[in-house]
């Protein structure tokens, strides 16, 4: 049949299994730079997106830090030069990222966000920050 696609089968009410299967990227080049720890970090983005695999983009120098997170961990997020930006651009395009969790907000990711296609859901570390549980007031 033409125009159908048998790889698309909605698993709830305007909801498709593909869409759910997409993985979820988390920029992230040091452990805390926001308060949280890394762990709370993944555990909020796999709540959000539950079934999707978590990958980490990081630097060499903070893939230690991260081991034992149960994560999908790239290390090549220190870019440097023209040929590895394009390189990791393209990285990114063929995993076919659902969601990016920018944590990280530098230059070098804030201008990713434009050559990353098909353009995935971008979002900030305040995503993830109003996803922590909130302190009550005591009164």
């Amino acid at each position: 049949m033409r125009g159908s696609s048998p790889a698309i089968a909605t698993s709830a009410p305007g909801r498709s299994a593909v869409a759910e299967a997409n993985p979820v990227l988390v920029i992230l080049f040091d452990a805390q730079p926001h308060g949280e720890t890394p762990g709370e970090t993944f555990e909020l983005s796999a709540r959000r997106h539950p079934g999707a695999q978590v990958i980490l983009l990081t630097t060499p120098e903070a893939a230690p830090r991260f081991s034992g997170l149960g994560v999908t961990v790239w290390t090549d997020g220190s870019a440097r030069g023209p040929v590895r930006f394009l390189a990791l651009v393209r990285r990114i395009s063929w995993a076919h990222i659902g969601h990016i969790y920018d944590l990280e907000m530098s230059a070098l990711t804030r201008f990713m966000r434009f050559c990353v296609w098909p353009m995935p859901q971008w979002h900030g570390p305040e995503a993830l920050q109003a996803a922590l549980p909130q302190a009550k007031p005591v009164s």
